[in-house]
């Protein structure tokens, strides 16, 4: 007996599943243009996570060919170190829990070949079935880019640190990512003090409204390339840096590099040069001068003598006479006329003694003497206070006194003219540091701070009266003691000079 059974709705259910799977492979190996593998896994009673469908790079990535692979477990490829993690996110989404996001992990191939491959899934349908289809990309020239990225990072970073130059690598808002040990032993803190320290705080005053103006410039796109600047270390020194800036890449982001060059002691051998060549210049000046005062000076003197002379002559005969009476005025200008003869025998007499300092010609001196015979030479207006304050104890000193009273006397004079409408004179003494220091203060209109650096410059004058010999000259007898002179003015508010001479002679 034979029995016949139609399976034609079988056949053509059979053939749409077989044109859908060639479709849907179809579809999904274009996927492997841009990377992607499709795996179709499908829990069976056969094994957990069995493989159903394959994309055709998965072999090519796998080393198993298709027909291996589609008898095999997707978590047996899996590397062990990565195994129960997949498993578990696996099961999860199973129990229809939700796992966003991709997933980076390694599988072995075929003969034991570490691959580094980044998946995601999604549940889906597959040949009428529940499957879950997992979307995979082989990132195994990621990885090496990123080796490689990472070793040049670190080979840049140990660059760095053997660098004898500060290095700083900072972002857009100024914040410290990296310093390197030279740029910390430059400032003296560690790298936490360093980023934990204000930058106000790591900057001298003048410097820190300087570096305002260049973040303003950054904000407004202006690229600053290199510039110098003054830093305040831990303890408070100061250090010069030359700084050079540029754009780098940063743990895969573009952030900044400031390169600092410790030029201090350049500044300094700068300075000193400058202070030499401005001594020498000085020193010229002071020669050429000298030479010319002493002949004009002797010059002049005689026949201003005569002018003294026959002024003093009419003045008398005038005061006997009635014109005096009649012509008051002529009294008034023959005074004038006297006072100018002074005031021009004073500068004479500044000429000549400026031509005339020599070498010191020291012996043990008691300063409060020198100070006292200064201010007998010296007449004090009534409407300024005199404040004397020296030390009970002040030691002896090495000076040519003479020299030192002739400095005294003209600075209490430029003292007293600095205050015309009175005020408060003080002159103190003390010892200090194996040096006698003389300070002599006023309360008068002080100097102009752009007149400061000059002031001791031959010529130089801020007074209405007078050549600009008076400080010049104080300047070569101190300097001649082998001292110094210091000075602090503020306008309005008075003037104070500080002398300060060795005990013992050099």
């Amino acid at each position: 007996m034979i029995s016949l059974r139609d399976v034609t709705e079988r056949k053509q259910v059979e053939e749409a599943l077989q044109e859908s799977e060639e479709r849907y492979r179809a579809l999904v190996n274009l996927g492997a243009e841009v990377g992607e593998v499709v795996v179709m896994l499908q829990d069976t009673e056969q094994g957990e996570g069995m493989q159903t469908f394959v994309s055709d790079e998965w072999p090519r990535i796998t080393g198993y060919s298709r027909k291996e692979l589609l008898g095999m477990s997707f978590f047996d490829l899996i590397h062990p170190k990565d195994r129960q993690a997949s498993l578990e996110r696996h099961r999860r989404k199973i129990r229809g829990e939700s796992i966003p996001g991709l997933f980076e992990m390694s599988i072995i191939r075929k003969g034991s070949t570490e691959v580094p491959i980044e998946l995601t899934g999604a549940h889906t349908t597959y040949m009428g079935k529940d499957a879950n289809v997992v979307y995979i990309r082989d990132i195994t020239e990621r990885k090496r880019a990123e080796e490689a990225l990472r070793e040049s990072e670190e080979n840049f970073r140990r660059s760095l640190e053997d660098s004898p130059l500060g290095v700083r690598i900072f972002d857009a808002e100024g914040k410290t990512l990296y310093a390197n040990q030279a740029i910390l032993d430059i400032y003296g803190y560690s790298f936490e003090e360093f980023k934990a320290t204000p930058v106000k705080k790591r900057y001298t005053p003048r410097n820190y409204a300087e570096y305002q103006k260049r973040q303003e410039k950054r904000k407004r796109g202006e690229f600053v390339p290199d510039y110098e600047i003054s830093v305040v270390r831990k303890n408070g020194e100061i250090r010069h840096l030359q700084v050079f800036r540029k754009e780098v890449l940063w743990n895969g982001e573009r952030q900044f590099q400031a390169i600092y060059y410790d030029i201090t002691e350049r500044k300094r051998v700068e300075h000193e040069l400058r202070e030499m060549q401005e001594k020498l210049i000085r020193s010229e000046r002071l020669a050429a001068i000298g030479q010319l005062a002493g002949g004009v000076g002797h010059e002049l003197r005689n026949p201003l003598g005569a002018i003294k002379n026959a002024a003093y002559y009419v003045k008398g005969k005038v005061a006997r006479s009635e014109l005096s009476q009649k012509e008051p005025g002529v009294m008034e200008f023959l005074d004038i006329i006297e006072d100018e003869i002074n005031s021009s025998n004073k500068i004479i007499n500044d000429l000549l003694g400026f031509s005339r300092v020599g070498k010191p010609s020291v012996s043990p001196t008691q300063i409060k003497n020198v100070i006292e015979a200064a201010l007998s030479h010296t007449p004090i207006p009534e409407n300024i206070e005199m404040v004397k304050k020296l030390d009970a104890d002040l030691p002896e000193i090495e000076i040519d006194a003479d020299q030192v009273q002739q400095v005294l006397a003209n600075m209490i004079t430029n003292a007293v003219e600095a205050m015309p409408e009175g005020g408060k004179l003080t002159i103190a003494a003390r010892g200090k540091d194996e040096c006698l220091e003389v300070e002599i203060a006023d309360t008068g209109c002080g100097i102009p701070q752009e007149a400061l650096g000059k002031i001791f410059d031959p010529l130089f004058t801020t007074k209405a009266k007078g050549i600009g010999l008076g400080l010049a000259l104080c300047k070569a007898i101190i300097d001649r003691h082998e001292g110094y002179i210091q000075v602090e003015s503020q306008v309005g508010k008075g003037t104070t000079f500080a002398i300060k001479l060795p005990l013992k002679a050099k």
